[in-house]
């Protein structure tokens, strides 16, 4: 048997019901309150806390709200997954200590004057 949702949602479960951000729902939450409910999503608050009515949301839905979608997770909803734990029962090898970097050197090349004709030019330089 599932478990059926509350009668009062959280504005975060709303907004996971209506596909919105937590961002704009809490925006919209706003809106009700300062329009005294002309638009935005219906709000009461309880102890400090803003819940959005079940019933209210179901109305402007048009249908039941049976399940209240879980909040993604931060790291795949930006691409990354998790590396495993290692296993706690074997130590990890030692790291092999990486040698120092040798400094890059470069040689300033010098603009080759024209103004002698005399000297030889080789085709190194």
């Amino acid at each position: 048997m599932s478990e059926q949702p509350p009668d009062l949602l959280t504005v975060e479960e709303a907004a996971r019901v209506l596909r919105i951000g937590r961002t704009k729902a809490y925006a919209m939450s706003q809106e009700w309150r300062v329009t005294n409910g002309e638009s935005g999503i219906k709000v009461c608050e309880l102890g400090g806390q803003l819940r959005v009515p079940k019933a209210w949301l179901e109305e402007q839905l048009g249908a039941r709200v049976l399940v209240i979608p879980s909040a993604p997770d931060r790291a795949k909803r930006n691409g990354h997954t998790p590396k495993p734990a290692p296993p706690q029962s074997e130590p990890a090898p030692p790291a092999e200590p990486t040698p120092p970097a040798k400094p890059i050197r470069s040689r300033r090349r010098t603009k080759r004057s024209t103004a002698n004709s005399n000297q030889l030019t080789l085709p190194f330089s």
